[in-house]
């Protein structure tokens, strides 16, 4: 699979310790303990695939990592700042419980009785009730599960059940 296919899933925010490790910001940070796949990193705009040595979440939304090349603190100042992106593959199998609205900005949003809606061109991140921005009406969605079915990686779709009305107020 094309790293261009890959799905930004946080940022490395700091160095953890002298001994490598990593504390990134993610919506998920248990997305990381397990995964098997390399995680991508853009390094002045380039994506280069680092394979995980251990991850662990310490927070809500904070993961300590450690990759396989990074097991000096010199060696991991140089990753501080980058995105992180996981493949579609990886992201598939957590399902809607993967819940970042910021990682599907860019996907078409499909509902169930209205069709193609459009693209998501932003996420409005109200706490407790994130909003997808959808198309050139602006048509504001909320990124809640009772209204996003499923969201498909690899065709970069959200399947969404938007209560009656709510998509017709804007057209």
């Amino acid at each position: 699979m094309d790293v261009q296919d890959y799905v930004e899933v946080g940022k490395v925010v700091k160095t953890h310790g002298v001994g490598g490790e990593l504390i990134a910001e993610l919506d998920n940070p248990d997305i990381l303990e397990n995964s098997k796949e390399p995680i991508v990193l853009e390094i002045e705009g380039l994506r280069v695939p680092f394979f995980i040595e251990h991850a662990q979440a310490v927070s809500a939304q904070r993961a300590r990592i450690m990759f396989d090349c990074t097991h000096t603190e010199q060696r991991a100042k140089t990753l501080v700042g980058c995105k992180l992106f996981l493949s579609p593959d990886a992201l598939e199998q957590y399902g809607n419980s993967y819940t970042s609205p910021n990682a599907v900005v860019g996907f078409n949003v499909i509902d169930q009785k209205k069709g193609d809606i459009g693209r998501i061109t932003s996420i409005e991140n109200i706490d407790i009730n994130p909003l997808m921005v959808i198309g050139d009406n602006n048509i504001l969605i909320p990124f809640h599960p009772d209204i996003v079915v499923k969201i498909d990686f690899r065709k970069k779709q959200v399947i969404t059940s938007a209560p009656e009305g709510l998509i017709s107020i804007y057209q």
